[in-house]
């Protein structure tokens, strides 16, 4: 089985913009998280008349668009979710987002190299560890990453979403 790093499209333009929080920080939020959480939070955005809705948000938290997370339900049904609302209140709009709050796997192959200072080279994952997940967080040297299956990518792509980028890592 083929996996992937999900990654939110940084170049993409004309992007919103969560109001109130550094969207380069990025903390992971894992299922021992749930009860810090709502049910259902608002979070405000800013953005003009065109501005774009990613379909992958990873910072300030991991969220995904309500389309995103259908196909997710799909392939993994370990996976908490939170309701977000981002808020346009210049333009009266709202548009639902979910909080992701996955498994955190231990399932790095010893082949995984890090750089001198702790940080991750090349992410090496270990098949017989990761069982039957399809959707899973790990923690590698001083990064979190958001792993999904080749079965995920697929669905994906065959929709007509915008702002996430793949990249394949190497299983063993």
């Amino acid at each position: 089985m083929k996996y992937y790093i999900l990654k939110q499209d940084r170049n993409l333009e004309n992007a919103i913009k969560l109001v109130d929080f550094n969207n380069s920080q990025k903390m992971m939020l894992l299922k021992d998280n749930e009860n810090d959480f709502k049910d259902i939070t608002n979070m405000p955005v800013s953005g003009k008349e065109f501005s774009v809705y990613p379909e992958f948000l990873q910072a300030p938290v991991l969220l995904v668009s309500d389309e995103l997370h259908e196909i997710f339900k799909w392939y993994e049904n370990t996976i908490i979710y939170k309701t977000v609302v981002f808020t346009n209140m210049q333009l009266k709009t709202q548009k639902i987002y979910k909080l992701v709050l996955s498994d955190l796997l231990e399932v790095l192959s010893e082949k995984t190299t890090y750089l001198k200072n702790g940080d991750i080279d090349k992410i090496v994952l270990d098949s017989n560890k990761i069982g039957v997940y399809n959707i899973f967080s790990i923690k590698a040297g001083l990064g979190d990453y958001f792993i999904v299956s080749l079965d995920v990518v697929e669905s994906i792509l065959k929709r007509d979403f915008t702002g996430i980028k793949f990249e394949e890592v190497e299983v063993i």
